[in-house]
């Protein structure tokens, strides 16, 4: 709009100024023509402004997290997030730690945020902890947060109007159940963590050891940190397998890691289809293995649907739509057991 209306008003500047130099006008008529058309361009942009036509944004909405690169699921989230936030009329603006373990990084970039003084916060927090004070500090200065993905610390739930995310007890308990009943309710497991401190990794685990203590004959022989990382997760698995070589089922706590298990047990002179591997996500990665028989299943969450959800319940309460008060502080995901037996689901789910 604002564009056809600039380019009506310079056809009348070269028309004006062609006409003065033909009737060979002074300097005094040009400026006044320029004064003229300068107060139609006022004008213009005041009528514009007053229909509401203006293209401006109605705030800026920060996402933080740790990456997206060679994280589908991060980047997932992220860009349905965005999709979401920007057809609302917002900007959107991402900050990354670089990695997977940078928490200082993200703790600097929420701190920055708040500094800048955006509108609103979404955060998938790299620990449970770290973020706590900065976080505070959003409270303090009225700007309301959406905990994404993870959560924070128990005790902290007045720093967040929401959490959006699957429940990750849930997740670590079906996966527990899920590997109970592959290895017929008995034998040796082990869990290849997260990093330190993550929640998700946390209640995960958590979940995996509340659903194996109801079979007596199974046991929980070892659990190390993967880091999230696939050569990480490929060390511990060795070392594990170095002390209990006749283990039946190994649970990991993200597909990230997933290749680093299995390239872990096959370095040990093992066959992967002849252990229970369970993973938690829902990358395609995953569901590639559990075709080619190195993995037995995965938990798969809806990154898009975090994102979306996340976004929704931000641009509501923005809008004045809803009270920060009244949204719901959890808000379950969901997720869904891609095995075997639901590999026309699963292949719908996968990302």
């Amino acid at each position: 709009m604002k564009r056809k209306i600039l380019a009506v008003i310079m056809t009348i500047v070269v028309a004006a100024s062609m006409t003065a130099c033909g009737s060979g006008g002074s300097d005094s008529e040009s400026s006044t023509d320029d004064t003229a058309t300068e107060k139609e361009a006022a004008e213009a942009d005041a009528e514009e402004e007053k229909s509401g036509d203006t293209g401006e944004s109605k705030g800026t909405i920060l996402f933080s997290t740790k990456t997206i690169t060679n994280n589908e699921f991060q980047r997932i989230m992220v860009e349905k997030c965005e999709e979401v936030v920007e057809a609302a009329g917002y900007t959107f603006e991402l900050t990354l730690s670089g990695d997977e373990l940078t928490v200082s990084k993200q703790v600097e970039n929420v701190e920055n945020a708040i500094n800048k003084g955006v509108d609103g916060i979404i955060v998938a927090p790299m620990d449970g902890s770290s973020l706590v004070p900065a976080l505070e500090k959003a409270k303090a200065a009225g700007i309301p947060v959406i905990i994404a993905d993870s959560s924070l610390d128990e005790g902290n739930d007045d720093l967040f109007m929401s959490h959006v995310g699957s429940d990750n007890i849930a997740i670590g308990y079906e996966a527990g159940q899920q590997m109970a009943k592959a290895i017929g309710e008995e034998g040796k497991v082990c869990v290849v963590r997260g990093a330190a401190g993550a929640m998700g990794s946390e209640l995960r685990s958590q979940g995996f050891e509340e659903a194996i203590a109801e079979y007596p004959n199974i046991e929980i022989v070892n659990e190390q940190l993967g880091n999230w990382l696939s050569d990480v997760a490929m060390q511990v698995t060795e070392n594990m397998l170095t002390a209990d070589p006749d283990m039946d089922g190994i649970f990991l706590c993200s597909d990230g890691m997933l290749s680093g298990v299995i390239s872990g047990v096959q370095n040990k002179g093992m066959d992967p289809s002849e252990l229970c591997i369970i993973s938690v996500d829902g990358n395609i990665s995953a569901l590639d293995a559990i075709k080619a028989g190195t993995c037995y299943g995965c938990v798969a969450q809806y990154p898009a649907n975090i994102g979306e959800m996340s976004a929704n319940t931000m641009i509501d309460v923005l809008n004045g739509d809803i009270a920060q008060e009244d949204v719901e502080h959890e808000q379950d995901s969901g997720y869904f057991f891609m095995c075997p037996d639901t590999i026309e689901e699963s292949e719908e789910v996968a990302f």
